[in-house]
């Protein structure tokens, strides 16, 4: 589980997150649209599926998605088809039984279950969005 319980001063229950979970969180959801672009690949278990599938499948904007899926070949979580055509679509998928599809998998399953999970995330997107405003207002400066 992502929540293991710890007694803490009072002797009330306490949670202690998964640093395998945290890790995950940290490293690759830095946006929205990649959290999306994960959940939409880990549903398909290793089936390719075409980028313009995942547009829909995320309901996120072309390049937000393009951008997530970029970054998250880069970083090799993610394995590519490339078309070899202009008329073929290019093709993604996760890889099966890769130790970061696995935490993947479950991370998902975790918060499907756990409030405080899901506020995990959203506090760290919320906090990578305010880290990228004070950058872009520092540059302007």
């Amino acid at each position: 589980m992502f929540l293991s319980p710890t007694p803490d001063q009072a002797g009330l229950d306490t949670v202690e997150p998964d640093p395998a979970l945290l890790a995950f969180v940290k490293c690759h959801i830095t946006s929205p649209a990649k959290w999306e672009v994960l959940r939409v690949l880990a549903d398909q278990n290793g089936a390719w599926i075409r980028d313009d599938q995942l547009v829909r499948g995320t309901h996120r904007p072309t390049q937000e998605v393009a951008t997530a899926l970029n970054e998250l070949v880069a970083d090799s979580v993610v394995d590519v088809l490339t078309a070899s055509t202009p008329e073929e679509s290019t093709s993604y998928r996760l890889p099966v039984d890769e130790p970061t599809t696995v935490v993947l998998r479950r991370l998902i399953d975790v918060a499907r279950h756990s409030q405080e999970l899901r506020a995990i995330i959203a506090a760290h997107l919320q906090h990578l969005r305010q880290q990228g405003q004070k950058l872009s207002s520092t540059a302007a400066a």
